[in-house]
């Protein structure tokens, strides 16, 4: 069954009296893309909160995914991208770290058939808040918050690739809002950029498994609605050796309605 979440997950129980601990995770890398030639890796968590907290970590087959109105979590289905959950494995799905500690979850992905597959990591945090003085202890144990981080893990087995359309959804005197859809089995990752002519307006990152909504500052208005994109494999976090896996879609010529 299908589950569309948004992007960061916060779910809680609320009390009236202020929580003094305070909890911060953060992940990296945000996303982690492999190949047969390293088939394995690393997440690191951090807590860069004041307080112990709790994270369960655990793998949904799923993608980042727009409306024409939203960005979000999409579980249970990713277009054409194929299911790495049942590939994967990693360690620990559960660990307590101190304000200030780090923890490395390791990862490694078998015998994965031809094509491009993908999983979501979720490290589900939960702080355990602090007693208030004047809490009844029952009240203070019951206090909970749970944080969801998501970081998408995907893994290419050959070559392929991406199939993109676009559509204009907005477009200001510095801004395109574009709708662009992925029709086949490998996802993009990388520059989108936009030509008038042999003007280049604009550019902008992307990653775009299924669909995604993107906004590209452009330098000038065109006098006329003729654009152009075109793609590069240039994007924040990928590799080098990632950069030459990776095929570069064709040309989009716009036509503005």
């Amino acid at each position: 069954m299908t589950k569309i979440l948004p992007l960061l997950l916060i779910a809680g129980v609320g009390l009236s009296k202020q929580v003094h601990a305070q909890a911060a995770l953060s992940v990296t890398p945000a996303y982690a893309l492999v190949t047969d030639e390293k088939p394995y890796g690393a997440f690191t968590l951090y807590n860069e909160g004041t307080e112990g907290v709790e994270i369960t970590i655990r793998s949904n087959y799923g993608v980042i995914a727009s409306s024409d109105s939203t960005t979000g979590i999409v579980l249970g289905e990713a277009g054409k991208l194929r299911d790495l959950v049942p590939y994967l494995t990693f360690f620990p799905d559960r660990c307590i770290l101190p304000a200030g500690g780090e923890q490395t979850v390791r990862y490694r992905i078998r015998s994965v058939p031809e094509g491009a597959h993908i999983t979501l990591m979720h490290f589900a945090m939960q702080e355990r808040g602090a007693i208030v003085n004047g809490q009844v202890p029952a009240v203070a144990s019951g206090l909970s918050i749970v944080y969801n981080l998501i970081a998408p893990l995907i893994y290419l087995q050959g070559r392929g690739s991406p199939i993109l359309s676009a559509r204009i959804l907005d477009r200001t005197s510095g801004e395109l809002h574009l709708y662009l859809e992925n029709h086949s089995q490998w996802p993009f990752l990388g520059g989108v950029r936009v030509f008038h002519g042999n003007v280049q307006l604009g550019r902008a990152e992307s990653a775009v498994y299924t669909t995604r909504k993107i906004r590209i500052p452009i330098s000038q208005t065109p006098l006329t609605s003729s654009l152009r994109l075109e793609f590069d494999t240039e994007y924040t976090g990928l590799g080098q050796a990632i950069q030459r896996q990776l095929e570069i879609p064709e040309p989009i010529h716009l036509i503005e309605k």
